[in-house]
């Protein structure tokens, strides 16, 4: 298989420990894409669109000291 073409498919994963998506939060217990780069490293994307992202970032609660 075409490594170029190999790293623009996204296939969808349950998340079942924390991930960092490149375009979102951290993700845990949530169904989110992952990729193997160039470098064969996995690489998550959660696709949510940008106003989901501020309505779930406006819903975290704010911790002192954090």
């Amino acid at each position: 298989m075409n490594i170029e073409r190999r790293e623009r498919i996204w296939s969808e994963w349950y998340a079942w420990h924390p991930v960092l998506p490149i375009d979102d939060t951290v993700f845990w217990l949530e169904t989110v894409y992952w990729r193997e780069t160039a470098e064969g490293l996995w690489q998550y994307r959660s696709f949510r669109p940008e106003a989901e992202r501020i309505k779930a970032s406006a819903a975290m609660p704010i911790y002192p000291g954090a």
